[in-house]
């Protein structure tokens, strides 16, 4: 498994790629965990819940790239460059879309309610309210209109973070930041089990996944400073060091219940060297796949906001019948391309919007 140091120092298209991979596996995981396999012929189906199992993970992915994206900008950050810029420029471009998102969730899931039976969904202000409010995983009732949108409220915690995280690492370097990550990471965690808030990750709070996201501020710091060390990332013992971090984890969930709670650290950078190396194979060997991958990951905000409210609550109820393991993969690969498609759709005018918005308030957008 060869590759190029410049390549990696320079070159960020592992980055889309990566984003590719994770957000076909986020589908996958969703499609496949809301659609039913048939139990018969019993290989299939070990094969299908295994194929599951490896998909599950790769949300997590995107912690580490948001803490890599955020720094990597940071670090290249333009002259008239300002915190109120940064913020004003993530509200347009991230909040906007999400807001706009949920309202179409609640309005999906109330149509979904009169056209299948099988869709039990009341309205709810409360509902409403929290998810526009980020606090949905504080309220258990709200998870199941869109269960996959745990990961803003964690991950709007994080952006709000990032300006004091990036102060200790330009202070005092990576090992602090990460050290204090942990701190923060598991000292929550743990508070959360003694306290009873703890309840899969419907329930997350942001800091839970705090070392993860500093763990891409850090390979990003690393980028910049001492950019041929991102070499260590690439090869074979990389990539089977990733396989059996993921194995640990499994382990520890499997074996150790009270540990699960812990594991998701070894989870995400498991997942994230596999990832990895499997991006630069493509890359090198599958350049059609690799600009594939890159196009994709180009809407994949977008589809990861709407895919599931159209296939829980539009597309999903006829078709949530045991089904060939083969056929719901093959469908779940079919899905991937209309939400794609439809992203293709609706992105212009809402890119439309949100830059408009942006370019309204020039107070907000150009620093003072």
């Amino acid at each position: 498994m060869k590759t190029d140091v410049k390549d990696i120092a320079t070159d960020l298209t592992w980055i889309d790629m990566l984003k590719g991979i994770a957000i076909i596996g986020v589908f996958l995981d969703n499609w496949t965990g809301y659609m039913r396999f048939e139990t018969t012929p019993a290989s299939l189906y070990s094969l299908a819940k295994l194929f599951a199992l490896g998909v599950g993970p790769f949300v997590q992915v995107f912690f580490i790239l948001s803490g890599f994206g955020l720094t990597i900008a940071y670090l290249n950050r333009e002259a008239d460059w300002s915190w109120k810029r940064w913020a004003w420029r993530r509200i347009t471009k991230i909040v906007i879309p999400y807001e706009i998102a949920v309202i179409f969730s609640f309005a999906l899931g109330i149509l979904g309610s009169y056209l299948y039976s099988s869709v039990d969904m009341h309205f709810s202000w409360a509902s409403l309210f929290a998810y526009l409010t980020f606090t949905r995983n504080l309220f258990p009732v709200a998870w199941r209109w869109n269960s996959p949108l745990w990961f803003m409220p964690v991950i709007i915690g994080l952006y709000i973070s990032f300006p004091v995280l990036v102060k200790i690492l330009k202070k005092w370097g990576p090992w602090v930041l990460l050290s204090i990550s942990a701190l923060v990471t598991y000292g929550t965690i743990t508070i959360a089990i003694l306290t009873g808030a703890s309840g899969g990750h419907q329930a997350d709070w942001f800091s839970f996944w705090m070392i993860q996201f500093s763990l891409g501020m850090v390979l990003a710091y690393v980028r910049d400073s001492h950019p041929q060390k991102l070499r260590n990332l690439m090869g074979f013992k990389t990539f089977f060091f990733g396989i059996g971090l993921f194995a640990f984890s499994w382990g520890l969930r499997t074996y150790l219940p009270i540990a699960r709670a812990y594991n998701d650290m070894f989870t995400s950078v498991g997942i994230f060297l596999i990832l990895l190396n499997l991006c630069w194979v493509i890359r090198l060997n599958l350049p059609a796949t690799g600009k594939t991958l890159s196009i994709l990951s180009s809407k994949s905000y977008l589809m990861y906001l709407v895919h599931y409210p159209i296939m829980s609550f539009l597309i999903g109820p006829p078709l949530s019948v045991p089904t060939n393991a083969i056929v719901v993969i093959a469908l779940g690969g079919l899905y991937i391309i209309g939400i794609f498609l439809l992203c293709c759709f609706i992105s212009q005018p809402i890119d439309k919007f949100t830059f408009w918005l942006y370019r309204k308030y020039p107070t907000m957008s150009k620093a003072q």
